[in-house]
């Protein structure tokens, strides 16, 4: 017969088990543990003395296990005495009273978990600000080592990142502004304002569709190869051939690129915007029936010259965000040829990432 009792030694409660500690015996011993421990006042001292118990098996351990989580909760301290040799080895091999304990994380231990991603996202920055002020600077004092190494590399990179996009750029903003125009000519149509797809389409290309589009599709292009070119030369170590040679890798590589599609990215996205206006023109004559007259003569009065001027300068900042994060990203590879194409991927994300957030400060500061 096990039985549980209570008893006090030299001022501390201790809690004798008589018997065996079985899957028979613990079903009716269990309640009567479970009521001497909460009744117990907290932060106290416990003793379970188990001189007296004979055996134990892993359902007994259990019990224990369960008195254990109970007097954590209460602050309770549990302190186990008197096992025989067949009972110590349950205990040890079950380690009941090491059982975890869910630590509530403070803001201490997130800063102690997160430490090493934060500096390393701290150390990015960094390096991302040293890379802008360096490209804006070298593009500004020009060296006379690098303007004779690289000769032509200007317009070299303009004919490759410029006249090698306009293809692709005038087919999908062609496409967009047909879509945009023929989604909504049947919404028009039911109020009879036929004539204000001329509106629409001018201030969505203008202010948003235009520079957008052609930043994505510039990112996803020109961001995709220069990270790509950058990355094979770091993997290559010609990067350090050029440092070896007393030439700034920013200075050789990037300032060109950065030259370059400066002068082409605003005229991409004018053009862009003509392309799209052709393609919304093309549904209003022949599908919804308006004059070639009225359509320009309403559409010039949509688009404003602020409106161009705003479009121009985001389509400049748009092209930095893309050669400087591809750039950023290319210096950034290290290790083997797999590398390439991570680098390559994170920079097209990160470009169009920033690139919606600048457009979308762009339209806070200068629409709202």
């Amino acid at each position: 017969m096990s039985e549980i009792s209570l008893v006090e030694r030299d001022g501390r409660k201790c809690i004798v088990f008589t018997g065996e500690l079985t899957l028979h015996e613990v079903e009716k011993l269990a309640p009567r543990l479970k009521d001497l421990i909460q009744k117990s006042p907290q932060n106290s001292s416990i003793l379970l003395d188990l001189s007296a118990s004979e055996k134990m098996d892993t359902v007994g351990s259990g019990m224990l296990s369960m008195a254990h989580r109970i007097a954590e909760r209460r602050h309770i301290t549990l302190e186990v005495t008197g096992a025989n040799e067949s009972v110590q080895k349950v205990l040890d091999r079950f380690l009941w009273l090491e059982t975890p304990v869910p630590k509530k994380l403070t803001i201490a231990d997130w800063f102690e978990k997160k430490g090493d991603s934060i500096l390393a996202t701290k150390d990015r920055g960094i390096d991302f600000l040293q890379l802008v002020a360096d490209t804006l600077i070298f593009s500004i004092f020009e060296d006379k080592r690098t303007r004779r190494v690289r000769k032509g590399a200007v317009w070299q990179e303009a004919n490759e990142i410029g006249l090698g996009a306009l293809g692709i750029i005038c087919l999908l903003t062609l496409l967009i502004g047909l879509v945009v125009a023929l989604q909504t000519a049947s919404l028009l149509r039911m109020f009879g304002a036929d004539i204000l797809v001329a509106d629409m389409l001018g201030i969505s290309m203008v202010r948003e569709l235009s520079p957008l589009m052609t930043s994505i599709i510039m990112a996803g292009r020109s961001g995709a190869s220069i990270a790509a070119e950058i990355a094979t030369m770091m993997i290559n170590e010609e990067v350090a051939g050029i440092r070896t040679m007393g030439l700034d890798p920013v200075r050789y590589i990037v300032v060109p690129k950065f030259r370059a599609i400066s002068l082409t990215m605003p005229g991409l996205t004018v053009f862009s915007i003509i392309c799209g206006i052709l393609g919304g023109f093309i549904i209003a004559i022949f599908y919804m029936g308006l004059s070639p007259s009225a359509f320009f003569h309403e559409l010039s009065r949509a688009i404003y010259l602020k409106d161009v001027l705003v479009t121009l300068f985001k389509s400049l900042v748009f092209s930095w965000i893309i050669v400087l994060v591809a750039a950023q990203q290319g210096f950034s590879a290290y290790g083997g040829s797999d590398a390439v194409g991570r680098v390559t991927t994170r920079s097209v994300v990160l470009s169009i990432f920033w690139v919606i957030i600048a457009d979308a400060l762009f339209s806070i500061v200068f629409y709202f």
